[in-house]
């Protein structure tokens, strides 16, 4: 079950994947999954590497053109062409300008069409320093010391940035729900360890034999705990493997400041960061096998046990 949730979690997020491709014709064709996958991957080529000022300058003056000679975004005045060949390609540039030029005092994000590209290409990564200040003072702003500890540590994030579009956030939420589901799944098969013994009586047979107690409780804990992790550490790495083999394995340079937040703290880049979420998830699966494995020798009813452990 657990090897079949991770193939179908994975490829979940693939499936919801679309876009319309424009035809010479003036009609437009939708794709979906794996076809709308590889089209974007060809939109986003030209803007893939180094998020430098002046390439976000360029976007933004891109942006600000087509709107003024097309009208807003949404109107039915933009041609759908335009919008995909022209408006998709530059938005994983454009996604975190609003929030540096955002109000300092009430952090409203500023309109894409508001913003100077000339500051842009002079002050971008100022511009992260200083929004972030701002943010922690507005939210620490009776501990300087919080905030303080922010700016050092995002004085540590590698600049400039580094951008490969194409990954949907939807497949990193994927990952954390599909642990919940394997959290679920282990603690199921925990539950009755001891407390199915209690209700057999097998437990009473087995405490008067030679290695009836510390040792078989021991020899039960290590045997529930290894074939979990070894469960968990096949799962997950099956579904990463499907997951940025559908997206692009190049994906994975992408610094996370440039798929989240703009002033996200980590140092670390969308591979590390899977890999932080798996060992995060491997403990908390982990701790709840331990908790349940606690409660199956203190309770006598299995069925208890499962209802108090999820």
């Amino acid at each position: 079950v657990a090897l079949v949730m991770s193939a179908a979690m994975a490829y979940l997020p693939i499936a919801f994947e679309s876009i319309n491709r424009p035809n010479p014709d003036g009609t437009k064709t939708e794709l979906d999954g794996m076809e709308a996958i590889e089209y974007k991957r060809d939109l986003y080529a030209a803007i893939n590497g180094e998020v430098t000022p002046e390439k976000v300058r360029e976007a933004l003056k891109t942006y600000q053109d087509l709107i003024n000679e097309y009208g807003p975004l949404e109107s039915d005045t933009f041609p759908v062409s335009v919008s995909i060949k022209q408006i998709v390609p530059i938005r994983p540039l454009l996604k975190a300008l609003p929030e540096l030029y955002a109000d300092p005092l009430t952090g409203i994000g500023a309109d894409l069409m508001d913003i100077d590209p000339e500051d842009v290409a002079q002050n971008y990564y100022q511009r992260c320093e200083t929004h972030l200040a701002d943010v922690m003072r507005n939210e620490q702003r009776n501990h300087p010391a919080a905030q303080q500890q922010a700016v050092d540590q995002y004085a540590k994030v590698d600049m400039p940035f580094q951008l490969y579009a194409g990954y949907s956030r939807d497949a990193l939420d994927y990952i954390e729900l599909y642990i919940m589901i394997l959290a679920i799944l282990c603690v199921s098969i925990t539950a009755p360890v001891f407390s199915g013994e209690y209700q057999s009586g097998a437990d009473s047979i087995m405490r008067c034999t030679k290695h009836g107690r510390t040792r078989l409780a021991v020899t039960k804990i290590l045997a529930s705990c290894t074939i979990f992790m070894v469960t968990f550490a096949i799962c997950i790495t099956l579904h990463l493997v499907i997951s940025d083999s559908a997206f692009g394995t190049d994906c994975l340079q992408s610094s996370i400041q440039m798929l989240f937040s703009i002033i996200n703290l980590p140092n670390m880049n969308l591979s590390q960061t899977q890999i932080v979420i798996s060992l995060a998830g491997l403990l908390s699966v982990l701790a709840c096998v331990c908790c349940t494995l606690f409660l199956s020798a203190k309770c006598k009813d299995a069925l208890t046990v499962l209802l108090i452990a999820i």
